[in-house]
């Protein structure tokens, strides 16, 4: 089996240039062909009614003294009257003999044409000498004229072949020698060099997969960064709460805790069993989400009202921090997943509070379009740097690189809620002035349960 795809190219264009060839060959040569003959035959008449001419104005004995003399006649001459042959070229054919019916047919004074084979070509012309009719019949040999235009026509394709072969092995070795590097840079890539780039500076569909690879090279690179990132987080996520566990554990065992303190201990350790319990929820419910597994129970209800119930929950923590709450949300239904969207809103919500100022401000809104429905979530507070936004629904993202407890957050949240937006075929996107205000916009379709199917279908 041929591997090479700079061999398969070659053989490809030699047998289309093979091909072209010997049909060029055919045809030109037929088409010469038949030009020759017509030319020839033109040619034929005319030399035929010269050799009249003299036959008429030599006797038969001198006229055949002529034609031994030109013993090199690219011809053959006969020369016929009522009682037979009358006179002929020393090299025209001895044994040969015409069909006496076309000889008859130019005595009576018809004009002869005939093509024998492929090579061979016979002119009958009548004439008289003293009221005597003639016919001279003279049949010239094309085959040396066509062998000749054959081996014109063979040289001219043979290097038109040797000269498109020699371009074919060049340009097809610079046209392969970009899928070569491109071949090199891909295993470099699996090995897990991420610095691989490709250089090609053509505008073609080449170029354009060097540049589709160079930009899937970088947002590997992004995601393996993320990915370590998001293990270094979460094992220290995890390790945390393990160790304190462990440690007391191991102290209430020994007994060196006093009796009294033995309920504080029992409170930190549900509290870190709690963080565990979270992240390996939200990790559970990430991978559920990503591989399309996730339940989707769509029925209408008041998203309104879901969305207020929902912040209402939230209340402590956004009255900890005096926070200003803007809610104005018409009376929207929506025909989709509801208990999906709570977890939309909740991962909104509590962000929205936990970067937000103290004393700072809340918004929510909501407006009904034909189709679809778009809430806004804004809110004060820090912001987002602005290199961070293209990345924020990144799964394992953070913007806070530092490992800090007190932050809680995995760079799932946000992940997660983008996932479900699309599962309802729906848009989230992020605006953020870093120090003022950041705000979340969603549209999702009015009947999510008919394009949801659509899409899994």
């Amino acid at each position: 089996m041929i591997r090479s795809i700079y061999t398969k190219n070659i053989l490809n264009y030699f047998f289309v240039i093979i091909v072209s060839l010997i049909l060029s060959f055919v045809i030109t040569f037929f088409l010469f062909q038949n030009q020759v003959t017509q030319n020839r035959e033109a040619e034929v008449i005319e030399q035929g009614k010269a050799i009249i001419h003299l036959y008429q104005r030599l006797d038969k004995s001198g006229f055949n003294e002529y034609l031994n003399s030109l013993s090199s006649l690219p011809y053959d001459v006969y020369i016929y009257n009522q009682n037979g042959l009358a006179s002929k070229s020393p090299q025209a054919a001895k044994k040969r003999e015409l069909n006496r019916k076309n000889i008859d047919y130019v005595l009576d004074g018809g004009v002869y044409r005939n093509i024998s084979g492929r090579h061979h070509m016979s002119v009958g012309l009548p004439f008289d000498i003293k009221n005597e009719p003639y016919a001279l019949f003279i049949t010239p040999s094309l085959k040396e004229q066509f062998s000749q235009i054959r081996s014109i026509i063979l040289t001219a394709l043979f290097l038109v072949l040797l000269l498109g072969i020699s371009l074919i092995l060049v340009t097809t070795k610079f046209l392969v020698r970009p899928l070569a590097h491109i071949t090199n840079a891909t295993r470099q890539l699996a090995r897990g060099n991420f610095q691989v780039r490709l250089h090609v500076k053509s505008k073609d569909e080449i170029g354009q997969l060097a540049k589709s690879f160079n930009f899937m090279v970088e947002e590997l690179e992004k995601t393996e960064q993320m990915r370590k990132d998001f293990v270094a987080n979460v094992s220290h996520e995890l390790q945390s709460p393990l160790t304190a566990i462990k440690g007391m554990v191991i102290a209430l065992k020994d007994g060196v805790v006093d009796h009294s303190e033995q309920k504080r201990y029992f409170g930190l350790m549900e509290q870190e069993s709690d963080r565990l319990s979270s992240l390996t929820k939200q990790l559970l419910n990430l991978s559920i989400l990503e591989a399309g597994k996730s339940p989707f129970h769509p029925k209408r209800f008041r998203l309104d009202r879901q969305m207020r119930n929902q912040l209402v929950a939230l209340q402590p923590l956004w009255a900890e921090k005096q926070l200003d709450v803007d809610f104005d949300l018409p009376n929207i239904e929506i025909f989709a997943d509801e208990g999906l969207l709570n977890q939309v809103w909740t991962n909104l919500y509590v962000n929205a509070i936990k970067y937000n100022w103290q004393n700072g401000k809340i918004t929510v809104q909501g407006y009904d379009f034909e189709d679809e429905i778009e809430v806004v979530i804004s809110n004060t507070g820090q912001g987002i740097p602005i290199e961070d936004l293209p990345y924020i629904f990144e799964r394992f993202y953070r913007v806070e690189k530092a490992h800090t407890r007190a932050a809680e957050s995995y760079g799932l949240g946000l992940a997660v809620a983008k996932r479900i937006i699309e599962l309802h075929n729906g848009e989230i996107s992020v605006t953020s002035t870093e120090g003022q205000e950041t705000t979340f916009k969603i549209r999702i379709a009015q009947n999510s349960k008919r394009r949801v199917h659509d899409e899994k279908r």
